[in-house]
């Protein structure tokens, strides 16, 4: 039971865009977690007796396709960041030697010319201390192509 509420309270504390995208085998258990994602959290008695009609609600469905679901949730929450960190590292070491964008070419697919111009922009942004947006232009684009 107390595995069964752990995993209401793991789904109660999603942000609403994923909360929309977990497919719930019955809609008693959504509106159940809709409801105390909308109790005010200084509620805390509120919050606890709905945590454990929750717990009941989930005793007569089978969790393992929500556990599978969040567990998909994670694991692309850890793709995405890890696609994040390697376009921060390559943005670094273009900036620091563009003559990188060769390797960078040679790894994933992009517009060679746009590349070069978003370097060079993203450069010479830096070098005169007014950068306005040159080397997020050039995160996106390393972004969009270690993405894809």
């Amino acid at each position: 039971m107390l595995a069964l509420q752990a995993l209401g309270q793991e789904l109660a504390n999603l942000s609403e865009k994923r909360f929309q995208k977990i497919q719930f085998p019955e809609d008693a258990l959504r509106e159940a977690l809709e409801f105390y994602r909308g109790i005010p959290e200084k509620k805390h008695e509120a919050r606890r007796r709905q945590m454990q009609f929750i717990g009941k609600v989930m005793r007569g469905i089978e969790p393992n396709s929500l556990q599978a679901q969040l567990d998909t949730m994670k694991t692309t929450d850890n793709e995405e960041k890890r696609r994040h960190h390697q376009a921060e590292q390559w943005r670094d070491r273009l900036l620091d030697d563009p003559k990188q964008a060769t390797d960078f070419l040679n790894e994933f697919a992009t517009d060679v010319q746009r590349l070069n111009q978003l370097i060079r922009a993203a450069k010479k942004a830096r070098e005169l201390n007014k950068d306005k947006g040159e080397a997020r232009s050039l995160y996106s684009a390393l972004y969009a192509a270690i993405a894809h």
